[in-house]
């Protein structure tokens, strides 16, 4: 964005005229940011703006004005071009949906799908793990410190290796904030062409308010696990509008982006059934 003229800006990030010239004026403190951003390459952290090329194009086309300024990274950022499928849920997974969360990052990897996650604790590291171990590739939308994370050995050789990119909307020294967690959400939808929800609560929490934001701004085709032990989140999701995905649906599975792709559709021709 150095550079950039403030009616231009204000036209590209959606922003009144006001704040594009309050913006202008911050970047004209050049030498500063440039050295920070200088700081951040040295150890593997990059930078890119809602109007560089780089920036996740199914993001910016999902999110519009929605879509983060600016986005913090680390890894191969093309991994962001390819066909992704957001696997979220609880913090506290039974094994049940830990199953499921395994199969399904593993189903991904087998078809060239990278699984987009949080990167938390419970299923978003369960299914990138697996989609890993399958030789997958797994992305990361963090609400937790980026510089933190790549310090992490297993992380950085991922990393290195070009199969885990990480990304996060804030500053990549900021820790973890419940708001940092929320505002991610729709990065995760805003990155993938499907979602799935293993398990949610009922009107509580990060993977409900990411969910039915989801649903209502129609990011992505939305499915949820659908089976007797599922948590009581899940159904009324599919009352709000997610598609259900059983464990024996999942498991017969040969192609995930083609069986999704032919569910969503059918959902989107229903109404043509229906009497006038």
């Amino acid at each position: 964005m150095l550079g950039v003229a403030a009616q231009e800006l204000a036209k590209e990030l959606g922003l009144v005229l006001s704040e594009a010239e309050r913006i202008v004026r911050l970047l004209a403190r050049g030498g500063t940011i440039a050295l920070e951003l200088e700081n951040l390459a040295n150890i593997g952290i990059w930078c890119v703006t809602r109007v560089d090329d780089a920036y996740p194009a199914r993001i910016r086309k999902t999110l519009k004005h929605q879509a983060p300024p600016v986005l913090f990274g680390a890894g191969e950022l093309t991994i962001f071009h390819q066909s992704m499928i957001a696997v979220v849920g609880s913090r506290n997974l039974e094994e049940s949906g830990a199953a499921f969360a395994r199969h399904l990052g593993a189903i991904c990897a087998r078809a060239s799908v990278t699984v987009v996650s949080g990167g938390a604790r419970g299923t978003d590291r369960v299914s990138m793990q697996a989609g890993l171990d399958s030789g997958g590739h797994a992305a990361g939308v963090l609400a937790d410190s980026l510089s933190k994370s790549i310090r992490q050995p297993d992380v950085r050789e991922l990393v290195a290796d070009g199969r885990l990119v990480l990304l996060t909307p804030y500053r990549p020294d900021n820790g973890f904030s419940v708001g940092a967690a929320m505002g991610r959400n729709k990065i995760i939808y805003g990155a993938a062409d499907f979602a799935v929800i293993v398990s949610s609560d009922y009107q509580k929490g990060g993977t409900w308010a990411g969910a039915v934001e989801a649903l209502k701004a129609d990011w992505c085709p939305v499915f949820v696990r659908s089976d007797a032990s599922v948590a009581p989140g899940n159904k009324e999701l599919v009352n709000k509008g997610a598609l259900p995905i059983s464990d024996v649906e999942l498991g017969g599975m040969e192609d995930v982006v083609e069986w999704m792709k032919a569910r969503a559709d059918l959902r989107m021709k229903q109404p043509e059934l229906l009497p006038a």
